[in-house]
């Protein structure tokens, strides 16, 4: 029997490490508004680390809500879904520009904006966008 317990309870701590972490997002977010100084929000979010409001926040998303995720397809607290391949999800930036990203199998993502489309690539440590064929480097992703 116990063998059985803690088999179903590594299995459901495994699961979990993958997901959208959206409780810490959530706390998080609201830190970074919480008043309209970024001094004070700093100290809050000090605070936060050191109660520790995150480090509980990130401990209940990777052993519930990220399994959650995992088993049924959708987080509890964002209500969203997982991205992957297949899922499309539009997105709006600060000015109110739409775009639709369509998340494929290979780890690209093609955007489709009101003007233009393209996709973007991770190769390595950069994110490029390829649209006509032409590659242009957007970044780098630190990980």
């Amino acid at each position: 029997m116990k063998k059985i317990l803690a088999s179903a309870s590594a299995a459901a701590l495994l699961t979990g490490c993958l997901g959208q972490n959206a409780l810490f997002d959530t706390v998080q977010d609201w830190n970074a508004t919480a008043t309209n100084n970024k001094f004070v929000n700093q100290g809050i979010s000090f605070v936060f680390w050191w109660v520790p409001v995150y480090g509980l926040s990130l401990l209940g998303d990777i052993i519930i809500f990220n399994s959650i995720e995992f088993w049924t397809g959708t987080n509890p607290i964002s209500k969203e879904g997982a991205k992957v391949a297949g899922t499309n999800e539009t997105v709006t930036d600060g000015l109110g520009n739409e775009a639709e990203l369509t998340y494929n199998a290979d780890g690209s993502i093609t955007v489709v904006a009101a003007q233009e489309s393209y996709t973007l690539i991770k190769q390595g440590d950069q994110v490029i966008k390829v649209q006509d064929d032409k590659r242009e480097v957007l970044g780098s992703v630190m990980m």
